[in-house]
């Protein structure tokens, strides 16, 4: 909210629509071990990570597929200037962000992937702090500029038939200028999949983590804490294959999918918890 009253309590709860119109465009050369692309990934789609890749991927035998990327966001997300502010109308700003991924698919012919994403991360405006008049030391802590980098490690385990397994987990270092916003963050993931298409398929998954903060935090409403979190989450997706042979434009026959998704941070300090919760109804086309 633009305005706020207090740093002492979690954030009100705002419903919004979205629409997304996510794409990726892939060419493969003529040896069909080399595959150029751009656009976006399901799986950062998901996560609420609006950005595009260029990337190319290539199979190295049996040793796997590698893969790099450039990681830029077509869409800019804004932030509170200075969040801390109360009382008043708090001021936007730009949040941008641009990052590289590498990734190691089917490590020698396994179903083990490995994946290593950087951001760097920069606040037009960074004002943390300012309107309480913090020192210039307890304001450097608050700082939001800073590097991400997150490893992640991924295994399908290849069930009866149709069925799926997949349990990850990743480990993400989130070095921001200021110490008190600088955390390492550590969750685990288990997905189940069902994936016949005939006409339906469908994934659960639920990932439990928690995050540590480096250095307390100078706001005097938060008491001299050092952050730290809980975090938790769910979520189903349902495909369904069109039955009609439906088409747009010549491609292949449009499928339809139902998503519901639920995120939790559970925070010691009740200003920075987060709860998002989100039903998603979408068509897919194929060329």
């Amino acid at each position: 909210k633009e305005r706020i009253g207090s740093l002492r309590s979690s954030p009100d709860g705002e419903s919004n629509g979205l629409f997304n119109f996510p794409f990726q465009v892939n060419y493969t050369f003529s040896n069909l071990k080399t595959q150029a692309f751009f656009g976006t990934d399901l799986g950062d789609l998901i996560r609420f990570e609006i950005a595009q890749q260029l990337g190319v991927k290539h199979r190295i035998g049996d040793s796997g597929i590698l893969q790099a990327g450039l990681l830029v966001s077509a869409l800019t997300p804004e932030v509170w200037s200075d969040p801390y502010v109360t009382d008043r109308n708090r001021s936007s700003t730009d949040r941008d962000s641009i990052g590289v991924e590498l990734s190691w698919g089917n490590i020698t012919g396994s179903d083990l992937d490995l994946s290593y994403k950087y951001r760097k991360i920069d606040i037009d405006s960074e004002k943390s702090g300012k309107f309480l008049g913090l020192s210039a030391q307890d304001r450097k802590l608050l700082e939001r500029d800073g590097d991400q980098h997150k490893f992640e490690a991924t295994y399908v385990l290849k069930m009866k038939g149709d069925h799926r397994l997949i349990p990850s987990f990743h480990y993400l270092i989130d070095d921001r200028d200021g110490d008190a916003r600088s955390n390492d963050e550590y969750a685990f993931k288990l997905t189940y999949a069902y994936l016949s298409g005939n006409p339906i398929s469908f994934t659960c998954n639920g990932f439990i983590g928690w995050s540590d903060y480096d250095e307390r935090n100078p706001v005097p409403d938060f008491d001299g804490k050092k952050q730290e979190d809980d975090l938790y989450g769910l979520g189903a997706t349902v495909y369904y294959k069109n039955p009609w042979d439906w088409r747009l434009w010549g491609s292949e026959p449009i499928s339809f999918f139902l998503e519901g998704a639920w995120m939790e941070r559970d925070a010691n300090i009740d200003f920075y918890d987060e709860q998002i919760i989100v039903g998603t109804l979408g068509a897919m086309f194929r060329w």
